[in-house]
């Protein structure tokens, strides 16, 4: 898994304007989600962000601050490569919920 990741990071870090590369990466990882760790809401967060990228030309949900969907997509792929830590699996969840358009009031969230 860490080394899909880290394929699909080198493909980011390129200035190429071809994102297939990518999304080929993504569907290798989104299969090794589905067949050894049993995590159905990250295989979905896979599928929505190579989807968004077919359709979209680039990374479009935008979770940081900084606008720039390679680095939003970078941190993405840090957050599944340790998906197991807590923290990584609340924002895993806020990107979900992004990423599926739902919006959660601050009460449902605590």
């Amino acid at each position: 898994m860490k080394e899909i990741i880290s394929k699909i990071k080198k493909e980011l870090s390129k200035s190429n304007e071809d994102q297939s590369n990518v999304i080929e990466l993504l569907k290798e990882l989104r299969s090794y989600f589905k067949d050894n760790l049993k995590e159905p809401g990250l295989v979905k967060m896979i599928r929505l962000a190579y989807e968004d990228i077919e359709n979209n030309g680039s990374y479009s949900f935008l979770f940081l601050e900084e606008e720039d969907s390679k680095a939003n997509l970078d941190y993405l792929l840090d957050l599944l490569a340790d998906y197991g830590n807590k923290y990584n699996q609340e924002e895993l969840r806020e990107i979900r919920d992004l990423m599926e358009g739902i919006e959660r009031t601050e009460e449902e969230e605590a």
